[in-house]
C-alpha cells in the first residue's frame, strides 16, 4: 500500500529554505487548508517538508506567503519527549524527489509566477495572504 496525502491551500509565510548536511537545499512550508461547516469558515495548518532540491528552488523563486498551492506527499509522524516529559506526535507531509506532486495555483497576473513547463506546473487563482500571527509554527 502506498501513503499518500494531497492538500489545496495557501501558504501561511514565504517559503523556509534550509540545507541538508551535504549542501542540499529544501523546504519548510505552513500551508492552511479551509473549510466551510455550517456558516463558518474552519482553517487547518499542516507543517509541509519539500525534499526534492528543484521544488525547493522553485517555491524559493515562485511563491511567497498567501500563494495557492496543491501538494502531493506522504503523511509521517514525528514523536519527541518536550520539556515537561510529555510524549508529542506532529504529523507533517512529506514531498520526496519521487512519488511527490506540486501545482503553483497562482494566476500569472496575479504573482511573480510564470509557467514552469520542465516541471509541468499550473497556476490558477490565488487568494488573500494569511496573517502571520495566525500561524501556530
Amino acid at each position: 500500500m502506498y501513503n499518500s496525502i494531497t492538500i489545496v491551500g495557501n501558504l501561511g509565510r514565504d517559503p523556509e529554505i534550509k540545507k541538508t548536511t551535504k549542501g542540499g537545499n529544501y523546504a519548510i512550508l505552513s500551508v492552511a487548508t479551509h473549510r466551510k461547516m455550517a456558516k463558518e469558515k474552519q482553517t487547518e495548518w499542516h507543517k509541509v517538508v519539500v525534499w526534492d532540491e528543484k521544488l525547493a528552488e522553485v517555491l524559493q523563486k515562485y511563491t511567497k506567503s498567501g500563494s495557492k498551492v496543491l501538494l502531493q506527499g506522504r503523511l509521517t509522524y514525528r514523536e519527541w519527549t518536550n520539556q515537561e516529559g510529555n510524549k508529542v506526535r506532529n504529523a507533517e507531509i512529506h514531498l520526496d524527489r519521487f512519488e511527490s506532486k506540486m501545482e503553483l495555483l497562482d494566476s500569472k497576473g496575479e504573482s511573480k509566477a510564470s509557467h514552469f513547463d520542465e516541471e509541468g506546473f499550473d497556476e490558477m487563482v490565488k487568494t488573500t495572504p494569511n496573517n502571520e500571527e495566525d500561524i501556530p509554527f
